[in-house]
């Protein structure tokens, strides 16, 4: 993941998540809203089939007076929430047990027959009419007998075969199959069962644990627990950071006034939106409607809307950072350009440049510039608070309002 890239977009990213508060259960959601906000921007390398780099440049246009499209409010002396970045022994503890628990082995059984409940590692080869499909070959599966994961037939089917068989099962994809080309269709799987999953086998922590893990410079107990800290207190001061990034841009769009909205920037981010939901939708071979309908609980109307609504509040954080930089009389010249686009390139690891602009294009990196500063200039002015304060002036000011 492209962290400075995706970074420098707040904007889009705070719309993001706007935007996915009032879906519930969507499958494949990024863990931020930098990601999510600009997941068709990073899903490959090179430009998009069949778009030109003058079209890609020009959907990170800004030809427009932005004292015609924003009336800035206060941007400067805002407060945010000051985050707790300590960390505890506890904590620590608790992170380690985990990825104990991840490191776990399971015991496996291969003297008995699969019965219902049994979690059994599997390989599998699925064809219709003769021909593999997409999606219907595996190896190293895990699945649990009576999890109704496969379609019908499939999980009774290896019921009573001990570990080292092979069991040829002839089945049908269900009518209604979210696979459309494959709905109805006959099919036969040809699985392997490896073994039967018996008790988790914890390691201990302990100086050959650490070492498996090829950590560098960290080979005993000692030095594994305080690497853990560091670790955590780095996440810790990242999630601080991005959380005051983020009410302070909440707070300057909400003193802001957006006298307009241009259709065409609207446009523009609500179709990345879709195409943010087609992506995952293929991810799960699936329809779009299919998807929203089963994942997202929602209808493609009020998907619609939802991408209509997403592109306004992008097109809102937008223009209110670029109205902060051109208050601040800030541009960006070749100068300052070319410094900034050897630095992103660096930090995110591009071979070149030249690399990093191919991928992005001048006018998207310009606007991550345009946007770094503007954040950076709510960060100079703005003041921490602890939250207890920000609690009771909360209740202060709803008290005077009653």
């Amino acid at each position: 993941m492209k962290k400075r890239i995706t970074a420098g977009i707040l904007a889009m990213c705070m719309a993001a998540s706007l935007a996915a508060c009032g879906s519930s259960g969507s499958a494949g959601e990024s863990e931020s809203g930098a990601e999510s906000a600009l997941g068709t921007e990073e899903t490959s390398d090179e430009t998009a089939e069949g778009e030109s780099e003058t079209e890609k440049e020009q959907a990170y246009a800004f030809d427009y007076d932005i004292n015609k499209l924003v009336k800035l409010g206060d941007y400067k002396g805002l407060t945010y929430t000051i985050v707790d970045t300590t960390v505890s022994d506890q904590e620590v503890t608790d992170t380690i047990n985990q990825q104990l628990q991840a490191s776990a082995t399971v015991k496996q059984i291969k003297d008995r027959a699969v019965a219902d409940k049994d979690t059994v590692n599997i390989d599998y080869e699925g064809k219709v009419d003769g021909k593999t499909f997409d999606g219907g070959s595996a190896t190293d599966t895990s699945l649990t007998i009576g999890s109704n994961q496969f379609i019908d037939g499939f999980e009774k089917g290896l019921i009573g075969h001990k570990p080292g068989e092979k069991v040829t099962l002839n089945l049908k994809f269900p009518d209604d199959y979210s696979t459309k080309d494959l709905a109805g269709k006959a099919v036969q799987f040809v699985v392997t069962i490896n073994y039967i999953n018996g008790d988790s086998i914890v390691p201990e922590l302990d100086d050959k644990f650490v070492a498996s893990q090829k950590i560098d410079n960290v080979t005993t107990v000692a030095q594994y627990k305080k690497y853990i800290k560091e670790q955590l207190e780095s996440q810790k001061k990242s999630q601080a950071d991005n959380s005051k990034q983020q009410e302070l841009t909440q707070k300057a769009v909400d003193n802001a006034e957006i006298k307009t909205y241009p259709q065409e920037m609207v446009d523009q981010y609500a179709e990345q939106y879709k195409s943010q939901y087609e992506q995952y939708a293929a991810y799960y071979g699936m329809e779009l409607s299919d998807f929203l309908k089963q994942y997202m609980q929602t209808t493609e109307d009020d998907f619609n809307k939802q991408a209509e609504e997403y592109g306004k509040q992008a097109t809102s954080f937008m223009l209110v950072m670029y109205a902060i930089a051109d208050a601040e009389n800030f541009q960006v010249d070749d100068k300052l350009y070319q410094e900034k686009l050897a630095e992103y390139a660096e930090e995110n690891g591009f071979d070149s440049a030249d690399d990093l602009e191919k991928q992005y294009g001048r006018k998207y990196i310009t606007q991550v510039i345009i946007n770094d500063k503007a954040i950076a200039i709510l960060e100079k002015n703005a003041k921490g608070v602890k939250a207890e304060e920000t609690e009771s002036s909360t209740e202060a000011a709803s008290e005077t309002n009653k």
